[in-house]
């Protein structure tokens, strides 16, 4: 009987969470945009899209779960008179940001300010892959023309700490979010 505690509240727990969020207007939705290098001197913008979840805490706060895939240029590289072509290459990021600003209500616009934490692999031809930390800073506006879909533009700062250095990018980004539940 001792055992079957912790299953029975872990159940509980469960159930209260799902009730929970069915009762709130969650969304998923998708995104595409450039990604714009900003410190490295060896590439160039390149496309990024992802998928994302939207899940409402409070009035004026999400956690947004999400997938990025980004693919940046090469660039020439001059070394002593000498122009060198350099391979581009793409940054696979899994992470969760938090938003703040107004999440809810019946308004048609939404505009907010994001900051998260995210695990990124960065791959580039001729090169090993490395993997390591990032943060992002950033702010967008989400306009809804109907109550299940939202139009959405974003920019967002995106720092990824590998190897001894870093890279850092602006990632400038449209979507659409498809909303459940109910307000």
């Amino acid at each position: 009987m001792k055992k079957l505690i912790p299953v029975f509240g872990t159940i509980l727990f469960l159930l209260l969470i799902v009730s929970t969020a069915s009762a709130r207007k969650f969304s998923i939705g998708a995104f595409a945009g450039l990604n714009l290098p900003l410190v490295q001197q060896d590439a160039k913008s390149g496309a990024l899209f992802g998928a994302k979840g939207r899940i409402p805490l409070l009035p004026f706060l999400a956690l947004e779960p999400n997938f990025v895939f980004a693919k940046y240029a090469g660039k020439d590289v001059g070394v002593r008179e000498k122009t060198y072509p350099q391979e581009g290459g793409d940054i696979t990021s899994f992470g969760a940001d938090l938003l703040v600003g107004s999440m809810s209500g019946m308004s048609k616009v939404k505009f907010y300010g994001l900051t998260g934490i995210n695990f990124n692999t960065y791959k580039r031809k001729g090169f090993s892959n490395e993997t390591g930390l990032g943060w992002t800073l950033g702010t967008g506006f989400e306009f809804l023309p109907t109550e299940i879909l939202g139009l959405e533009i974003r920019a967002r700062y995106h720092a990824i700490k590998v190897g001894e250095g870093g890279k850092a990018y602006l990632e400038v980004s449209g979507g659409l979010n498809y909303y459940f539940g109910r307000e």
